[in-house]
């Protein structure tokens, strides 16, 4: 039996050896054609969710949090580890299945034409290997697809990741223009006031009509409304950014206000236009699973041929009523073809087909869109940073205006109609000028994002 045993046992370290030395032979090949992507389980860890987001938050510690704790991130982790799964699965069948058996067997034979009754029970253990030799490259083909969809998920992490990026600085840009907002409205509200004010001392004086009182009595209510609207504009901006951030909302979620001016952009449109086909990951994923399907198709294919396959057994048996042991074993080589399954290897290479096609077509598209939103959003930005100039411009003259009407009124050379309509062009000024300072960040991130070059690690990187 230790003869058998060891010869069996050398049958399958030769084939384990076999099977190792084919897969080492196929990762090399899967990283020359597949850049490796990285997932930053070191810096940011995903899988841990980060519970202290009370207190005020700048826009780097908002993306740090929002990385770490956005849903969306850790579904699109858990995703790529199940490629990696999956992919160690599809590698599998480069080695052998081995089993091991214990059976316990009692048979019974009836007397037949003379012959008496018998009856025999046994049992032992065995052990059954089979493994695939060859079928035309099958395993192989499997093995690459899986190492495409592997690529495929981690381009869409990191997609994920730049999404939840650029959402959270969108969302972040909303609240500062919000929270600036309130300020002008408060500035408004403070100009509205002095001015029913100076109407009401007027009066007092004789000098005014009540017609003037009440119509700067309603603007200074107008101004009341407005400055309420936008207090609950800034609550609908901090909902929006903490969902982005993947935290709940609350009354202790504060957000530190800040501007910054967007660095100068030198590249021209048709580089970026360039570069985003080559950057963007949701544009790279969806190549690679565009080769994935080449592969799965070119498997399904492949299955369609005869497969050869060694089988092997050994096992001992031991009778009742018998201290001696049977040692069993078989070794074997056979081949197996698939002659006939009702069309059922045709229409799954035709799925498989159909299916490369689509993925292909889809892609396409896809770039065309990138295409599309990097030329509009180029050129959005340029026009914002005109039209920021325009409204700081703008906001600059009417406080001149305002300020040389109020003292126009006060000295009876201006009429109250004049000093509303200054004031209320100056308020309609501010809100343009806020309005196009938040726009103009956007834009700039939506820039960044489009073409593929907004990075977790900063905040804005061109």
């Amino acid at each position: 039996m230790k003869t058998v045993f060891n010869l069996f046992l050398g049958t399958i370290v030769v084939f384990l050896g076999g099977c190792i030395s084919k897969t080492k032979s196929m990762s090399p090949d899967a990283e020359h054609l597949w850049k490796a992507v990285a997932i930053p389980e070191g810096r940011i860890d995903v899988t841990q969710p980060l519970f202290e987001h009370s207190g005020t938050h700048s826009l780097a510690s908002l993306v740090e949090l929002g990385i770490s704790n956005n849903p969306q991130t850790r579904n699109a982790w858990w995703q790529a580890k199940k490629a990696l799964a999956q992919q160690g699965r599809a590698e599998s069948q480069y080695f052998p299945t081995v089993t091991a058996n214990v059976d316990i067997a009692k048979q019974q034979t009836g007397a037949i034409l003379g012959k008496p009754m018998s009856r025999v029970e046994n049992w032992g253990p065995s052990l059954n290997v089979t493994y695939r030799l060859f079928q035309f490259g099958t395993s192989t083909a499997n093995a690459k697809s899986a190492a495409c969809a592997l690529a495929a998920a981690n381009y869409k992490f990191n997609h994920t990741l730049q999404t939840v990026v650029y959402n959270i600085q969108k969302n972040y840009y909303n609240y500062a223009s919000a929270v600036a907002t309130i300020e002008a409205r408060k500035s408004s509200l403070k100009d509205a006031t002095a001015s029913f004010e100076a109407v009401q001392s007027r009066q007092e004086h004789g000098l005014a009509r009540t017609q003037d009182v009440l119509l700067a009595k309603a603007d200074k209510l107008q101004a009341e409304y407005e400055l309420q609207a936008a207090q609950a504009l800034l609550e609908n901006c901090r909902a929006e950014l903490a969902l982005s951030v993947g935290i709940p909302v609350s009354k202790d979620f504060d957000v530190q206000v800040e501007f910054k001016d967007s660095a100068p952009l030198t590249e021209e449109v048709e580089t970026l236009l360039e570069q985003a086909l080559k950057r963007r990951s949701d544009v790279l994923s969806a190549e690679a699973s565009v080769h994935a399907a080449d592969w799965a198709h070119l498997k399904t294919q492949r299955e369609a041929l005869p497969a050869v396959n060694f089988m092997g057994s050994m096992g001992a048996l031991r009778y009742r009523h018998d201290s001696r042991w049977q040692n069993n074993y078989s070794l074997g080589i056979g081949v197996s073809w698939t002659l006939f399954n009702g069309f059922d290897t045709q229409y799954k290479a035709l799925a498989e087909y159909a299916n490369t096609k689509s993925q292909k077509f889809a892609l396409h598209q896809q770039q065309l869109q990138v295409l599309r939103d990097v030329w509009t959003e180029f050129h959005t930005f340029q026009s914002s940073i005109q039209l920021f100039n325009s409204a700081k411009a703008l906001e600059a003259a009417a406080n001149e205006s305002f300020e040389a009407i109020r003292i126009g009124y006060d000295a009876g050379l201006n009429s109250l109609l004049d000093l509303l309509s200054a004031q209320k062009t100056l308020s309609e000024a501010r809100l343009k000028r806020i309005r196009s300072q938040a726009e103009l960040a956007i834009h700039w991130v939506q820039l960044a994002y489009v073409s593929g070059r907004l990075d977790p690690n900063d905040n804005l990187n061109f």
